[in-house]
C-alpha cells in the first residue's frame, strides 16, 4: 500500500485554512443520515479485510506519516472533554488522521498512520480537519458503528441508548469502490459523523449528539463542541463569521460511556 502521494498534496479534499492564512475555513453541509442501515453493536471478532484501500488512499489523501497532533484532556464535569489537534499541517494535509480509542480513563491516542490503520483494530475514531471517521465499514477492519440521536437531544440528559436508533457503518465508498461525497459539492466524504457541522460562512456546530457502538458491546455518547478555537466557534455559531487566526482543525469533543 506504500505509494507516492506528493502530487496529491494540491488536492483540496480537506477544505480549510491553517492559522497562517487569512481565508476562513469552509466546509459542506453534511448529508442527512436518516434511513441508514442498521449495523448495531457487534462482537469484536477477527479483523475484517477493508475494501477500496487504494481508492481511499488516493481520494482521501491518506498518508504514512503518523500525526503529531496531541489529544489533551480538558475535562471539567462528569463527561470527558478532549481537545484533539487535528490540524494535520493545514488545508493540504502533511500528516495522517489522529487515531484514538475510548478508554475508562479518557480518549487515548493510537500511534498509527493512515495506511497502517487499515489493518488495526486498536482505534475507534479518527480526526483530521473537519473529517471524523470511525473504525468500521470501508474505514477500518473493526466494527464500530454510529447512530445520530433525535434532533434537540440534550447530551447531559442522555443516560441510556435510545430505542429505535439506526446504526450505520462507514460507507463513503460503494461496494464497487465508487466514492460517496456528502453532497456538499466540495468532495468531502459522507462519513457517519459528517452531520456534526454545517456551513453558512464558517464551520458551525449543529449540536447533534451521536451514539457509537463499540465492538466490545459498550456504547459511547458523543458531541463535537468546536472546530475552531472556542471563542471563534461561539462567534461562528452566532453570526456565521470568524476572525483570523481561527484555530481551525482544533477539534473539541465531549463524550461518556452509556454502559
Amino acid at each position: 500500500m506504500k505509494t507516492t502521494r506528493l502530487a496529491l498534496a494540491a488536492l483540496l479534499f480537506t477544505l480549510g485554512c491553517d492559522d497562517t492564512s487569512e481565508t476562513p475555513d469552509a466546509g459542506p453541509t453534511p448529508m442527512d443520515d436518516a434511513g441508514s442501515p442498521d449495523a448495531g453493536p457487534q462482537d469484536a471478532g477477527a479483523p475484517r479485510e477493508v475494501p477500496c484501500v487504494d481508492e481511499q488512499i488516493s481520494q482521501l489523501m491518506l498518508l504514512d506519516t503518523v500525526a503529531s497532533g496531541a489529544i489533551t484532556d480538558e475535562t471539567e464535569g462528569d463527561a470527558f472533554q478532549h481537545h484533539v489537534d487535528a490540524t494535520a499541517g493545514g488545508r493540504a494535509p502533511t500528516e495522517s488522521f489522529v487515531y484514538a480509542r475510548f478508554e475508562d480513563d479518557g480518549l487515548q491516542k493510537v500511534e498509527v498512520d493512515d495506511e497502517a490503520a487499515f489493518e488495526s483494530t486498536e482505534w475507534h475514531i479518527a480526526f483530521r480537519r473537519f473529517v471524523v471517521r470511525v473504525n468500521g465499514g470501508v474505514s477500518g477492519p473493526s466494527r464500530v458503528t454510529v447512530a445520530r440521536t433525535a434532533p434537540g437531544t440534550d447530551f447531559e440528559a442522555l443516560d441510556a441508548v435510545p430505542e429505535g436508533l439506526m446504526f450505520r457503518q462507514e460507507a463513503y465508498f460503494t461496494e464497487t469502490c465508487e466514492y460517496v461525497s456528502d453532497g456538499s459539492g466540495i468532495g468531502s466524504p459522507a462519513t457517519a459523523l459528517s452531520s456534526f457541522w454545517s456551513y453558512a460562512g464558517c464551520v458551525s456546530m449543529t449540536g447533534n449528539v451521536y451514539v457509537l457502538a463499540l465492538p466490545s458491546g459498550r456504547h459511547v455518547k458523543l458531541e463535537v463542541l468546536s472546530y475552531y478555537n472556542p471563542d471563534v466557534q461561539d462567534t461562528c455559531d452566532e453570526s456565521n463569521t470568524i476572525s483570523s487566526p481561527s484555530g481551525s482543525g482544533n477539534v473539541r469533543i465531549q463524550w461518556a460511556f452509556l454502559d
